[in-house]
């Protein structure tokens, strides 16, 4: 069963080489109804890399062979609703074929409940965790770790499985990551060992039962709703996502500075979070691809948001100050 992972980010810091070890908190990183996350990603063989402390791991050459849309929604407004009466949060991902996942986020912990997919296809299906996966700790910190293990039953195609499954997730590096989106300083990555059992049944009796197991590794800034880019390891080899929306880096200062924008694509309009680190009146900017303003305001604490209702359909840049932020897109 290939696991999708979701990701977002919101960081901004000048590029001197100094790094830190960020926390994994639910302020900084639990993924909020409203969020909109773009991904790439590839099947192959993807090395991981190094543990430890102060890596530098560059997976900019990474060339994507599909992409998809997460945008975290209210469970009640998703078709699989009645089944995941417990979850406060839904992923709804589009691409190729369209799911949904389903969590309990508190501000302890992150659940996974469980999957719907090819919702009102012909191949519907539903996974349900009665004992629910826990994906993430808050806070989380590097050498953090823990287990816990889960279990669910259901039905694919006239058959029934039980999975019976552990998890142990350890904190296990932290350091710089390139992806082919730009570079993220500061990240915190976290390892999870899956090991799970499925039981098959038909019309009530025992057929086989098989053991199996993958590793994910997964990229967080302190700040970031999701993870940057993730890497999933199996037996039958490897695949990578990582989120597409970029990174911006001013050429002339050495700035990097990734804000958090959503909804991204938008259609009324465009929210900005900065970190903080940016002046209350700093002014901000938006422009066509072709460098023209069409949109000018100043930042309010450390958000900004936009009308845009009335901008045409297409891609769209924003700039704080002289500082380039980042792409969304207008429907």
């Amino acid at each position: 069963m290939k696991k999708i992972i979701f990701t977002i980010v919101a960081i901004c810091l000048i590029v001197t080489g100094l790094k830190a070890q960020p926390v994994i908190t639910y302020s900084g990183n639990a993924s909020q109804i409203g969020d909109s996350y773009e991904f790439s990603g590839a099947d192959g063989s993807f090395d991981p890399g190094p543990d430890g402390a102060n890596q530098n791991w560059d997976f900019s050459g990474i060339s994507s062979s599909y992409s998809y849309t997460v945008t975290v929604v209210s469970p009640a407004s998703t078709p699989f609703a009645p089944d995941f009466p417990e979850s406060n949060t839904a992923f709804h991902y589009t691409g190729d074929n369209e799911s949904f996942s389903y969590a309990e986020i508190t501000t302890s912990e992150m659940l996974n409940d469980g999957m719907g997919f090819d919702p009102g296809g012909s191949n519907e299906y539903i996974i349900h965790y009665t004992d629910a996966v826990k994906n993430m700790e808050y806070p989380f910190s590097y050498t953090g770790s823990y287990t816990d293990s889960y279990y669910t039953a259901y039905t694919l195609n006239g058959v029934d499985i039980h999975e019976h499954g552990n998890v142990t997730v350890t904190a296990d590096a932290w350091g710089s990551v390139s992806t082919p989106a730009g570079v993220y300083n500061n990240t915190l990555r976290v390892k999870s060992e899956y090991t799970y059992t499925d039981s098959v049944f038909m019309m009530g009796t025992f057929i086989s039962a098989t053991t199996n197991s993958y590793t994910d590794y997964e990229w967080y800034t302190a700040t970031s709703h999701t993870a940057v880019i993730s890497i999933s390891v199996s037996g039958d080899g490897s695949s990578v996502s990582y989120r597409s929306d970029g990174v911006g880096i001013d050429e002339q200062t050495g700035f990097q500075c990734q804000m958090y924008i959503y909804p991204n694509p938008a259609t009324n309009r465009i929210n900005v979070e900065f970190p903080g680190k940016m002046s209350n009146n700093t002014e901000v900017f938006i422009c066509n691809l072709a460098g023209k303003q069409v949109v000018q305001g100043i930042k309010t604490g450390n958000k900004y948001s936009s009308d845009i209702s009335a901008l045409p359909s297409g891609e769209y840049i924003i700039k704080a100050g002289n500082k380039y932020v980042g792409k969304f897109i207008k429907r």
